[in-house]
């Protein structure tokens, strides 16, 4: 090793080690589109849903307006994170166009098994199929198309799960001590409260 670079390597080397020991940045916090539609469950109530409006969410929370309640600040629910299992929001609406298809194709098939086949009035009646593989085809390719149609009239909403743990570090517990004054018959009561 040439001098110049020996002493460079011992100059820099603290430098190095410093930068290699640094800890990688904490993630970023994510911030929830207030207004949006939200539901989550409870530590409390497992199965069931709480649907609402968001009104804030943060490290300590989450605070909604929950349906059916009229939209005032008295009607916001706050939810303190340890409390929460699951948080899901609503990410856009989904067209049910394939699932419509799918029930009007199997509804069309079971159909074309209970219209009328004839291959001698088929040929003046519009009533009756040629065969039964004519029926199946109809019944299915309309009753399909009528399900497509309808399907892609009806929205599903498309839930988001969001990790609690994106809306920052919980804040750091701290002990509290709240000294109480009473006033008892023949004298005063002190009293200590300790929380940790």
């Amino acid at each position: 090793m040439r001098p110049v670079s020996l002493l460079a390597a011992v100059l820099l080397g603290p430098f190095a080690a410093a930068a290699v020991a640094q800890e990688p940045p904490p993630p970023p916090v994510l911030r929830l589109p207030i207004g949006a539609q939200v539901r989550l469950r409870t530590v409390a109530a497992p199965g069931d849903w709480l649907r609402g409006t968001l009104v804030g969410a943060d490290s300590e929370g989450v605070g909604l307006i929950p349906e059916n309640a009229p939209p005032l600040s008295e009607s916001e629910l706050r939810l303190p994170r340890e409390t929460i299992s699951r948080l899901e929001i609503v990410t856009g609406k989904k067209r049910q166009w394939l699932v419509g298809l799918l029930v009007g194709a199997a509804s069309g098939l079971a159909i074309s098994f209970a219209v009328d086949v004839d291959p001698e009035r088929c040929e003046f009646d519009d009533n009756y199929y040629c065969s039964r593989g004519e029926a199946i085809a109809y019944g299915t390719a309309s009753m399909g198309l009528i399900g497509a149609g309808v399907g892609a009239l009806v929205k599903k909403e498309v839930w988001t799960p969001i990790a609690l743990e994106a809306l920052g570090p919980p804040p750091p517990r701290v002990g509290r001590v709240e000294p109480r004054l009473r006033v008892v018959p023949g004298g005063v009561s002190l009293a200590l409260s300790v929380g940790f």
